[in-house]
């Protein structure tokens, strides 16, 4: 009998653009398919289809400034730690 191995799905990392909303500047990610834009004063904005024609997409930025912007969502990096499951080894 022949053992089949099980294989682990890949998730692709989020990608984050520079964008421009209404004249502010900020970054656009998108998260469980919802758009969200994050203003450089630290204003995160769900975007709906009636600001899609205000909306302008320039580039896409690092994976680090991806991260940084997903752990802001999350409550910043002290939340994200203290949340953490403890286990013990």
């Amino acid at each position: 009998m022949a053992t089949v191995t099980e294989t682990t799905t890949i998730r692709k990392a989020p990608r984050a653009y520079r964008a421009i909303l209404d004249e502010t500047t900020g970054t656009l990610t998108q998260v469980d398919g919802v758009l969200y834009f994050f203003t450089d004063e630290g204003e995160i904005v769900n975007v709906e289809p009636e600001h899609l024609n205000f909306l302008m997409t320039l580039g896409e930025v690092g994976l680090s400034e991806t991260q940084a912007l997903l752990d802001t969502m999350h409550g910043g990096p002290a939340a994200i730690a203290c949340s953490r499951l403890q286990e013990v080894a």
